[in-house]
């Protein structure tokens, strides 16, 4: 081999020693087993919550726990009261004014020059009082006076039932049965201001149109789902069905003297009978409450007392004849053909 030869071959040889040495990591890296690196973290001691120590925490415990009593000793014995009393405000209120302006009017005094507060707030109280409006205006379906004794009974049974529910410890009266005696009590002391204003020949229209509010208001909390029972439920039927008759009074007393209807002005007997239809339907209805058969039985019971008393009963009179008819009824009804069903039950009817 010449010289030439054995040259080339030396460097045949290097380079591929050379070569060898520049691969020889990556071939090593590619026969080894894949692995990942994961970058070093810095591990950092974790900071614990700070807490209260267990004496200041039980303090503060026992300091969370006598605010929360003394807040509850005071809605129990100073906010609930008040708040009560708040409530039944309206109804307090409404019952006094209609107690003023009803003994203002029985007593027909003249209306003070003096700028006292009863004269400014009965201010609207006319000249005509009760009895003559009653002498003005009279019917053959006038009750006696007794009758008219069951206002007050009312306006007690209103006062004792309102001060119940304000004070005893159990659920008081709905807000909607306060609302409905408030404004009840409204209507009627509006129908008495018109009715005092009242002249002879002059026959306000509203003293027909007022006074059977009173009725549907007053027997609202008797229509609904959950009617009130027992006691509370008392000043709701006697309320409703002595005004219902009273209305019917108020009717005839229009047909007979408003001069809008010109069948029946000046016509004691036709308008007597209108008056005896609509309380015969009243009397008629079946399965009503003692309370309501009892105000029933002194209504009509007045007007027939009060016929006899001056001299217009006469068998020969249809409208005597008719509320006989109602009287009779009215016992048969309150001596019993069943016992009567409590407000709100299916088919009971409030009047």
């Amino acid at each position: 081999m010449s010289a030439h030869g054995i040259d080339v071959e030396r460097e045949t040889r290097v380079l591929i020693l050379l070569v060898c040495a520049l691969f020889a990591p990556a071939v090593h890296t590619l026969n080894a087993p894949l692995t990942l690196r994961r970058p070093a973290v810095e591990l950092r001691p974790v900071a614990k919550p700070r807490c209260a120590p267990p004496v200041a925490a039980a303090s503060l415990g026992k300091r969370i726990s006598t605010i929360s009593s003394g807040f509850g000793f005071l809605d129990k014995f100073v906010v609930d009261p008040v708040v009560r009393i708040g409530n039944h405000a309206p109804a307090f209120a409404s019952l006094s004014y209609f107690g003023l302006i009803s003994m203002t009017q029985m007593m027909a005094t003249q209306p003070s020059m003096m700028a006292t507060f009863r004269a400014v707030i009965t201010r609207a109280v006319g000249p005509t009082s009760n009895a003559m409006f009653s002498a003005m205006f009279s019917t053959l379906v006038t009750p006696a006076n007794f009758v008219f004794l069951i206002w007050p009974v009312i306006g007690a049974l209103q006062l004792l039932t309102v001060l119940f529910s304000a004070l005893r410890p159990g659920a008081p009266l709905k807000q909607s049965e306060l609302t409905a005696l408030s404004l009840a009590n409204v209507c009627a002391t509006l129908w008495l201001i018109v009715s005092s204003n009242a002249l002879k020949g002059v026959l306000p229209l509203w003293s027909v149109l007022t006074l059977p509010l009173v009725p549907i208001v007053a027997g609202f909390p008797l229509r609904s789902a959950c009617p009130p029972k027992g006691f509370d439920a008392l000043v709701f039927q006697v309320f409703s069905s002595f005004t219902t008759i009273a209305s019917f009074l108020a009717l005839a007393v229009e047909l007979q003297y408003g001069g809008r209807v010109a069948l029946f002005l000046g016509r004691a007997e036709p308008a007597a009978l209108v008056f005896a239809a609509l309380t015969a339907f009243v009397v008629s209805l079946r399965q009503r409450c003692t309370a309501k058969r009892l105000v029933n039985l002194l209504a009509v019971g007045g007007i027939v007392w009060n016929r006899v008393a001056v001299g217009t009963a006469s068998a020969t009179s249809p409208s005597f004849v008719a509320l006989v008819a109602c009287l009779g009824w009215a016992v048969k009804q309150l001596l019993g053909d069943g016992a009567p069903r409590q407000p709100g039950a299916d088919g009971y009817v409030t009047f």
